[in-house]
């Protein structure tokens, strides 16, 4: 459906913190990665794509409890995957691996592992309680979540026969992101208990076979709450602050754990992705995306000119709670939508080039965060 039929949208309040979110049972934004290459073979059936554009985007529904996957060359084919009934389940990010999703199903203190391919729930894997928030594969069978409300980092294997997630270690308080860079599993704490935050983020560098603790870092920051690994090898922390001063990103090489502080990249960013070329696209509630370039560590497009798909009647920005980039450059920005004023929820896209609004996807309920990938 082409952007200019459809009339409204508009920013959300989403969220105070990550950490908030997970206690009011709306779950905990997780990094929504896409941790190795697409399989070799071309994926059959859905998953395949159309003749010329084989990508496909995977979108968290999160009171949705859902995955709706669609593809890039006919965006109207969709498939969507429940992820349970429960009320506990509040999804709101996913990793992958091959063909495989894991996803972090919140309140639910449990992760659901995805057959993309055959779109169903292969497994669910559990803790004995909390709150399941960001997740990482280090390789194919392997994978990391976080416990928000416990303070843990959890391991478990796919092709374990037990449920349980068993294997874990201590980390900074309100963990909410993992990422996996240098053969290092490197999780993200908020490192707070009350709001506003006003200590530094941490981030808890853990060995992948020991589940040792090789490090903590502080990020310079409060409440840091996302991170993404770029085209240079080095690991990039969003620190969120308190929703209203700026925030600012912190610059963290895996080999060394050395970290710099880069400040003044926006309000309430929230959300951090990064291209080949080193463009890292940071997504707020209040400021729609914005788009920051990792080699000379400047906005590219700031807070009077963000990636925004503008309301009806207002001309103010709708808000974005995730953005990613495609193969073809241009940008799948997630609308959670507004069900009080009436804005109904999209994914936005935009040109590579121009950043200009282009399109918009319908692609079900909250949708809370995206990936887009080959497989």
């Amino acid at each position: 459906m082409p952007f200019q039929k459809h009339k409204e949208s508009t920013a959300t309040v989403r969220r105070v913190s990550r950490l908030l979110i997970a206690t009011l049972a709306v779950g905990t934004i997780g990094a929504c990665g896409d941790d190795s290459t697409a399989d070799p073979t071309p994926a059959p059936g859905f998953l395949g794509g159309v003749s010329g554009n084989r990508e496909i985007g995977v979108v968290v529904n999160s009171s949705g409890k859902s995955i709706t996957m669609f593809q890039l060359g006919s965006p109207s084919t969709t498939q969507v995957i429940a992820l349970g009934s429960s009320s506990t389940i509040t999804p709101t990010g996913l990793s992958m691996r091959l063909r495989k999703a894991a996803v972090p199903l919140g309140n639910a203190a449990s992760v659901a592992i995805v057959n993309l391919e055959t779109a169903t729930v292969q497994k669910f894997f559990t803790f004995a309680s909390g709150n399941a928030t960001g997740s990482a594969w280090s390789n194919d069978t392997t994978v990391f979540v976080a416990n928000t409300s416990t303070n843990k980092i959890g391991r478990f294997y796919t092709t374990q026969a037990a449920t349980a997630i068993t294997s874990q270690t201590d980390v900074a308080v309100a963990p909410t992101a993992v990422e996996f860079a240098g053969g290092k599993i490197f999780v993200v704490s908020g490192n707070f208990t009350s709001f506003p935050p006003t200590a530094s983020g941490i981030v808890t560098v853990i060995n992948p076979t020991t589940m040792a603790v090789l490090g903590i870092v502080q990020t310079g920051g409060p409440n840091s709450s996302a991170a993404a690994v770029g085209p240079d090898g080095l690991l990039y922390v969003l620190n969120t602050g308190d929703y209203t001063a700026q925030s600012s990103i912190a610059i963290i090489n895996p080999a060394t754990l050395a970290v710099e502080t880069i400040p003044n990249v926006g309000v309430g960013q929230g959300s951090i992705s990064i291209d080949a070329n080193g463009l890292a696209y940071l997504s707020s509630f209040s400021g729609a995306t914005m788009v920051w370039n990792t080699k000379t560590r400047v906005l590219v497009r700031g807070a009077s000119d963000p990636l925004c798909a503008k309301r009806a009647g207002t001309g103010l920005c709708r808000g974005a709670s995730d953005a990613v980039p495609a193969a073809t450059g241009k940008i799948y920005q997630t609308f959670f939508g507004s069900p009080s004023q009436g804005l109904a929820p999209y994914v936005f896209v935009y040109n590579a080039s121009t950043f200009s609004l282009t399109d918009s996807i319908a692609v079900g309920t909250d949708p809370i965060s995206i990936a887009v990938r080959t497989f």
